[in-house]
């Protein structure tokens, strides 16, 4: 799915809205989205120059959050004792690495001046749609709905509530098996 599709989903709940206004939401949505869950996740070279002394985190595209693993030629590395990540952008390597590149995953979140990356919007749609709805129906405009709003918003908080078990878990699907108990 691309964004222009989910404006165009999202103007036919609310037709007087501007694209423009839609676009803007919809971003924002995505970033909060990811800032609350590690809802987009980068898998592959996470840190380059480990062993330079000035390490440095390569995200594909979009903006890092946090680091959720780091792995240094099998080993796991573990936050607090072997790294440290201060701020987003940037990571302290506290032990010696055996590599240059260290390997993981690294959450992420879309940049406000590119578009929301199209995996997001497939993945998380119904839930960023929730979430541009809810602060649309709250604008002060014509359109404006509170109750409306409020059910967009407690659908966006479940998006956000499965968004974190996704992660949590590794983004399994399948439910809990229970034994059946003997019927006596």
């Amino acid at each position: 799915m691309t964004q222009d599709e989910l404006i165009d989903q999202i103007q036919l709940d609310v037709p007087d809205v501007p694209r423009a206004t839609v676009a803007d939401q919809i971003k924002r949505m995505a970033r909060e989205l990811c800032d609350q869950a590690d809802a987009w996740l980068y898998t592959g070279i996470v840190v380059a120059g480990a062993k330079s002394g000035y390490p440095q985190l390569s995200p594909g595209e979009g903006e890092p959050l946090r680091i959720v693993s780091l792995n240094d030629n099998g080993y796991a590395m573990k936050p607090g004792y072997d790294f440290v990540q201060p701020t987003p952008t940037t990571v302290e390597i506290l032990r010696d690495t055996t590599r240059d590149t260290l390997n993981g995953k690294l959450s992420m979140r879309p940049r406000l001046e590119e578009d929301v990356p199209s995996t997001l919007l497939t993945q998380w749609r119904d839930t960023i749609a929730c979430g541009v709805l809810w602060r649309l129906f709250l604008m002060p405009q014509p359109w404006r709905n509170p109750e409306l709003a409020s059910y967009h918003q407690r659908q966006f908080t479940v998006g956000v509530t499965d968004a974190k078990s996704k992660a949590s878990y590794g983004h399994a699907r399948g439910g809990a098996r229970v034994k059946m108990r003997r019927f006596i």
